[in-house]
């Protein structure tokens, strides 16, 4: 089939920054393209995740206000600063509601007609400057489908508010990355029940394995070595980590929590260890462009989130024999216990507490998980059959 045969595809995303939103929608890419022919829409094009776009998409960007939901406030100069900081401001006193017809004003509607166009983000709390991308494809895409993804539990991410349930309302398609995210929306929204699907996020597997063994890091071999990749924001739970591995290692046990990842805790959470005495016990590596080979090493993933979707680091994880110990969250279920990649608890610190001092009471229990994730399989045919459902052929 002819390139000008192919159906024409249009995703809308905030920037190629690092996250997991970006990574997910670069796998997609991956796995899609040559089958379609795709424009990439960013509010802003930029990021660590821009240079590996395939080179068959076509990436255009905004000079509208659009823009401003893809950058942050540090990244900002002069007037934009100062603009941004605005409607900051006013998306917190007002919501997202108010303000984004100011925004939508200073976008003209794309020439171009697609047979479908996707908002790959997820409308999240309208009191945070965050998202649009709903608001864009509503508004300023003519397209024959629209579907929006879901990143995120929509009941604990502040996401179940009347202006969003307004918003899905008005797609074809909402396309959840798990069951877990499905069942919640679901739940939140019924009436939208029967046009919420699941589309399983897609991995680029041998990159992941490529990128473990390129320089992996050694770690101690008398210490039980647990490691943290995440975001450091609140949800992600990481002071809860920090506390449990912190007792365990002053009550005797050999320990080590290895922390990847930066965010608007991070300070916070440094000062916590300084302030409990947990030098010994914890150590901090900041963003890292290769953090896969952080994981060969380790002895298991570690998720303390109050909530969560369907975080990809598990799945990057599994493919590396590396087993995950998760906090009780709207998918952890399905991608941990029932594929047997590793072990929930209850998402309390008590259940934390217990958990981690199971397995170093019981370190056999980590290299039997080991053995039995040898036979684990990795491939993406499950999401590509999904997503080419959705999108037709």
């Amino acid at each position: 089939m002819g390139r000008t045969q192919m159906k024409k595809i249009l995703i809308v995303n905030n920037n190629m920054n690092i996250g997991g939103i970006q990574k997910s929608l670069c796998n997609l890419l991956w796995a899609i393209h040559g089958q379609y022919q795709i424009t990439l829409f960013l509010f802003s094009a930029q990021g660590a995740y821009r240079k590996e776009i395939p080179p068959d998409v076509q990436v255009i960007s905004c000079t509208s206000r659009y823009r401003l939901l893809g950058m942050s406030q540090r990244e900002c100069r002069g007037r934009t600063r100062l603009l941004r900081g605005c409607f900051a401001a006013m998306c917190r006193l007002w919501g997202r509601e108010r303000l984004m017809p100011l925004i939508q004003r200073s976008q003209a509607m794309l020439t171009e007609d697609y047979d479908c166009a996707i908002s790959y983000m997820h409308g999240g709390n309208p009191r945070h400057f965050y998202g649009g991308t709903n608001e864009f494809v509503l508004n300023n895409v003519r397209a024959v489908q629209k579907v929006a993804f879901l990143h995120g539990d929509f009941q604990k991410c502040g996401g179940n508010t009347p202006y969003n349930r307004q918003l899905y309302g008005q797609f074809d398609w909402i396309a959840a990355c798990s069951e877990g995210c499905r069942r919640a929306f679901a739940a939140a929204v019924p009436a939208l029940a029967d046009r919420c699907i699941v589309v399983p996020n897609c991995h680029c597997y041998e990159k992941v394995r490529a990128c473990a063994g390129d320089h992996p890091v050694q770690y101690s071999a008398d210490s039980i070595h647990a490691l943290v990749v995440a975001r450091l924001a609140h949800e992600k739970g990481v002071e809860r980590a920090i506390a449990a591995a912190v007792a365990a290692g002053k009550d005797g046990y050999a320990i080590e929590l290895h922390i990847v990842g930066r965010g608007a805790k991070e300070q916070e959470l440094k000062e916590q260890v300084q302030r409990t005495g947990g030098e010994a016990y914890v150590h901090f590596y900041g963003e890292q462009e290769n953090p896969y080979r952080f994981m060969p090493g380790a002895d298991f993933l570690w998720l303390t989130s109050y909530h969560e979707a369907a975080p990809m680091v598990i799945e990057e994880a599994a493919c590396l024999g590396l087993p995950t110990l998760s906090t009780r969250t709207s998918s952890s279920k399905e991608m941990v216990e029932e594929r047997g990649c590793g072990w929930v608890c209850d998402n309390t610190q008590e259940g934390i507490e217990k958990a981690l001092r199971t397995l170093l009471q019981r370190p056999e229990l980590l290299i039997q998980q080991r053995e039995k994730m040898r036979a684990y399989r990795c491939d993406n045919t499950k999401a590509i059959k999904e997503i080419t459902a959705l999108l037709g052929t």
